[in-house]
């Protein structure tokens, strides 16, 4: 029996104020497990205003009004990826490690044969030189809005550092399309709910738990912000508490698919926008997204101009605009100008950009990386 809960705790600090999102597994088990800390490559395509007016038009067309459809890791501008390894003796890979996804599967070297370009750049898996693996050979395919991969399920061990998991179910690709081609990621792990597998298997952190692998039944998102030297950290089995401080408050989860969270209300300053909404924290999204019309409506006072699907605004008053304030659990989290304002190449120039942006939905919101830098996620 797998029970989960999300929970958020407070981060109080001298600069900046820092909220953790704290995302809790809890399965019945016995023994104790490590913890592991993961770091984190962070990439950033380069943000022009023609590729911010793409991620505006995605958001729209991946979100319909059914939370469950939404596709989250397809809206992706900055991505995060980090070393694992498959098989015995171990080949190291690297993986983006996505929360809008419950899906573990790497690049086969069986690739290689039809992309021998890619395989001079990637690490593939290759279950001919695993004395561990054990054929499965059930087909599977997963679709992302800007990629996907296909091929068989293989059975084999695989670790994350010293977290080690025997038996784990994955997709082994032999066929990715050219948007997955171009990353620098060989595969990806999902943490989200086991229920939104599209291959049908049993996502490695669940399993971690189960094999009482990890000390605890939780996990540590730290996205970086573009001017810090570190890019990121993932923590498997715990948390870090250099990065938070204060007291826990408690959010539950309304959706076993994605991390769907309530929303109370979205305030400009002390102006209500919305209220009763739901919401995703995901790791894999650049933008803030919500409802049209509420986004349209922030862009108004902090003074939009509208281009296209995206807003331009005077860099020059980003220090007068108005904070934006999420209420979770009747915990106030705000978002500065400095923060949901982005700053992007336009031709030889630079402009600022807000980063929210309107989805077709009625009542939900994707909290991006315009608002994850903000918040310690777990």
């Amino acid at each position: 029996l797998l029970r989960l809960r999300y929970m958020m705790y407070h981060k109080a600090a001298v600069c900046t104020l820092l909220f953790l999102l704290f995302t809790s597994f809890s399965v019945e088990s016995s023994g104790k497990g490590n913890v592991l800390t993961i770091g984190l490559k962070r990439v950033q395509r380069e943000l022009t205003v023609e590729r911010l007016s793409a991620l505006a038009r995605m958001v729209k067309s991946n979100t319909n009004g059914n939370e469950q459809a939404v596709t989250l890791t397809d809206i992706q501008d900055v991505y995060y990826y980090g070393a694992m390894s498959f098989g015995t003796p171990k080949q190291l890979v690297n993986v983006m490690f996505s929360t809008g996804s419950a899906d573990l599967w790497i690049v086969s070297s069986d690739y290689c044969a039809i992309n021998d370009v890619y395989c001079s750049t990637h690490t593939t898996y290759s279950h001919n030189v695993s004395t561990t693996y054990m054929k499965n050979g059930t087909r599977f395919h997963s679709q992302y809005g800007m990629g996907s991969g296909s091929g068989y399920i293989s059975i084999d061990d695989i670790a994350v550092g010293e977290l080690q998991v025997t038996d784990q179910y994955f997709g082994e690709a032999t066929s990715i399309d050219n948007s997955t081609a171009s990353t620098k990621f060989d595969g990806i792990f999902g943490l989200a709910y086991p229920s939104l597998s599209s291959t049908g298997t049993t996502p490695p952190f669940v399993n971690m738990i189960k094999q009482n692998i990890v000390n605890e039944s939780v996990f540590a998102f730290y996205l970086n912000r573009v001017d810090e030297k570190t890019d990121g950290e993932l923590i498997l089995g715990g948390i870090d508490a250099n990065h938070y401080t204060g007291n826990i408050v408690y959010t539950p989860v309304v959706n076993q698919t994605y991390w769907l969270i309530k929303i109370d209300g979205m305030y400009i300053n002390s102006q209500i926008v919305s209220s009763n909404n739901t919401a995703i924290p995901d790791t894999g999204t650049t933008l803030l997204s919500g409802p049209t019309e509420y986004m349209d409506q922030v862009n108004k006072v902090i003074g939009g101009q509208k281009m296209g699907d995206y807003y331009l605004v005077n860099c020059s008053t980003v220090d007068s605009m108005p904070n934006v304030t999420f209420v979770i659990s009747n915990t106030s989290f705000v978002l500065e100008p400095k923060d949901y304002i982005l700053k992007t190449s336009y031709g030889s120039a630079v402009a600022c950009v807000s980063g929210f942006v309107g989805s077709d939905s009625p009542d939900f919101y994707i909290l991006g990386d315009v608002f994850m830098r903000k918040y310690y996620t777990v």
